[in-house]
């Protein structure tokens, strides 16, 4: 009995002290030396605005109105935060005994800013702190004025700080760098749970910047330190999309980290779409050792990316100053994939499916997120059923153009050499320079041209230019030159030694070389110097490959070989679309040519029998036709002789 009388003693003397508490420490008192504490650990001033009141639950401490927070000394933005409204709550037990301890404090709706100078000093660095603590330490109080038995020890003011619970709800977040660059957020929640002194921190975010939600779960080993400017312990795990990123390692405030990077995602679209990017589909991985230097400059070692189905080696520094990120990276893989997106050309079991070139927007946005070189390094690539062996390229990236240079690339039993450009500053555009030597035509025209009856192995040049927003409009504004020259080969589908001979069964032609030259224009191919070298024969071409609509008009002229020339010609008119043309004689220019011929001949008979009648005589140079009308002027004039009397 005397056990539970002196319990209940205990608890009415502790809230006599309560009461007895709050009322010698109004609010403004609570505020004044949480101010002060705040001050001791950052050199920064709390401030508060309008009416502060006494809280009692679910804490014991203060509400004030509008809050703000002091910036650095450098700054000319105003404070580096403002809220709404603050709640501070203190430990009562300590206040009990004359200790004032803040234990929480709410912040709604805070105004952050956040900024970054040209010489990387930022705004949240709070090492300042230390020296202030040591000033005020070393400073006798104000008469009258009681002095809080934890206050902050003089090498650093922190080491008897703690802070159970941070609280910020429906913060905007502005993030201003060196330049006027400035990124924002809005809809930001923070708890953070600090014990104090050497303890650990544990920390909480959540935003939803895009839409989706983000999460970011951080512990920090030694609080402490990060603030004084130096490194802590820190791990670090964000989940967005359905993906997971962690970092382990140690980090500052400076900014600088170095740790291991461990990132997941199934979805990677989803994933990238929660963090404001996009362009990847699919599963996505990364692990590598990541460093972030005081000088914001980020390495990578060791990296491992799967995208796309895809396996890369990545070694990368990366320079965060200036407008954009300046990249410097290796690349490498064993075999690199790339299929192209759904509802791209028609296929033959799909009627209902588009014909043609792709019409989908190209989104080139990526060309203007970095600047710099990447090297590049592959055994094999697979580019949408285009396959490519041994390949060695660099990539140099300036204000959104991209010009490749291929140094090596092995290609269907022969190697490419050249450059392609790529430029979005003001719409998409390319150019190419490409050379190609012995390459084989008949796998090489089927993966990329549906045409499967050449073979043969070629040498050939070409230079393109063209601009649009789609594959299709790339294809149809198409311009550019280029040549080729072809050994020994064959086409599949016309036999010409037949077709002289009036068979027109199909066969195999062979022939010994083949040369040509041409233009591009607006998507249209033109060649009108095509030679080729048979064993009986001989081949001349022209016509038009239109390059946008997949259509060829050509004709084919064979020739038997004379003594004098050539004795007999067939022309053969290939047209139609590429992957089924139609290949058939051209009687009609055949005949025309014949009766060409046969003409000449009866005009040259009549001519002679002509000039034996008439008994003319031509002279060097002159044409039958002239001679004639020389013949009937001198008659004329010997007649108006004689009807003049003249001799």
């Amino acid at each position: 009995m005397k056990i539970i009388r002196g319990l209940v003693a205990a608890v009415l003397i502790l809230a006599i002290g309560a009461v007895v508490l709050i009322v010698a420490l109004p609010g403004e008192k609570i505020a004044k030396l949480a101010a002060d504490q705040v001050k001791a650990m950052t050199g920064r001033d709390l401030t508060f605005e309008g009416k502060v009141g006494i809280s009692w639950y679910p804490v014991l401490g203060v509400t004030t109105e509008k809050v703000s927070f002091g910036n650095a000394d450098w700054s000319e933005r105003g404070p580096m935060f403002t809220a709404e409204k603050a709640v501070i709550g203190v430990d009562v037990m300590a206040a009990i005994g004359g200790d004032i301890r803040v234990k929480n404090v709410e912040l709604v709706a805070p105004d952050v800013v956040l900024e970054k100078t040209a010489d990387g000093r930022v705004n949240w660095d709070l090492s300042g702190g230390a020296a202030v603590a040591g000033k005020q330490a070393a400073s006798a109080p104000s008469s009258g004025e009681a002095v809080p038995t934890s206050a902050p020890d003089a090498a650093t003011g922190l080491e008897s700080f703690a802070l159970e619970r941070l609280v910020i709800t429906d913060a905007q977040v502005r993030y201003i760098e060196h330049g006027g660059a400035r990124q924002e957020l809005s809809g930001v929640s923070l708890q953070m749970a600090w014990p104090g002194g050497d303890k650990a921190a544990d920390i909480a975010v959540e935003a939803s910047p895009f839409g989706a939600p983000i999460k970011v779960d951080a512990m920090i080993a030694a609080p402490l330190d990060m603030i004084s400017g130096s490194v802590s312990a820190v791990e670090l795990a964000m989940k967005a999309g359905g993906g997971t990123a962690r970092f382990t390692g140690r980090a500052g405030i400076a900014p600088e980290a170095s740790g291991k990077l461990d990132l997941s995602a199934s979805d990677a679209a989803a994933f990238l779409a929660a963090l404001g990017a996009g362009g990847l589909e699919g599963p996505l991985g990364v692990t590598g050792d990541v460093t972030l230097t005081r000088d914001n400059v980020v390495t990578v070692r060791g990296g491992q990316v799967t995208a796309l189905g895809n396996e890369l080696s990545v070694q990368a520094d990366v320079n965060l100053n200036g407008v954009r990120p300046k990249v410097a990276a290796q690349v490498a893989t064993q075999t690199l994939r790339f299929a192209a997106k759904d509802g791209g050309e028609g296929t033959a079991n799909d009627s209902a499916a588009p014909v043609g070139w792709s019409k989908a927007p190209i989104d080139a946005s990526a060309l203007g997120l970095v600047d710099g070189t990447v090297s590049f390094a592959a055994e094999a690539m697979d580019l949408n059923g285009i396959a490519f062996g041994k390949t060695r390229a660099t990539v140099e990236i300036d204000r959104a153009r991209a010009v490749a240079t291929i140094q090596e690339m092995a290609a269907y039993e022969g190697a490419v050499t050249g450059s392609f450009v790529a430029n979005n500053r003001s719409g998409f555009s390319m150019r190419g320079d490409l050379n190609v030597t012995q390459i084989a035509l008949q796998p090489f025209l089927a993966a990329t041209a549906d045409l499967d009856r050449f073979t043969g192995k070629a040498d050939f040049e070409s230079r393109f230019l063209s601009s649009g927003e789609s594959l299709d409009a790339l294809m149809n504004n198409m311009s550019g030159d280029g040549s080729v020259e072809i050994g020994r080969g064959t086409i599949e589908g016309m036999d010409l030694d037949k077709l002289l001979r009036g068979d027109v069964t199909g066969g195999t032609t062979v022939f010994n070389s083949m040369v040509a030259t041409w233009t591009i224009a607006e998507g249209v191919l033109t060649n009108n110097d095509l030679l080729m070298s048979l064993s009986k024969l001989a081949a001349s071409g022209e016509g038009t490959v239109g390059l946008g609509l997949r259509t060829i008009d050509y004709v084919f002229s064979p020739q038997l070989r004379g003594p004098d020339g050539p004795r007999l010609i067939v022309p053969v008119k290939i047209i139609g679309s590429w992957s089924n043309p139609s290949i058939v004689p051209d009687l009609e220019k055949a005949l025309k040519r014949s009766f060409d011929k046969e003409i000449k001949a009866v005009e040259d008979e009549a001519k002679q029998k002509l000039e034996k009648e008439l008994g003319l005589e031509t002279q060097e140079g002159q044409s039958t036709e002239d001679a004639i009308k020389d013949k009937l002027e001198k008659e004329a004039l010997r007649g108006l002789q004689n009807l003049l009397g003249g001799n």
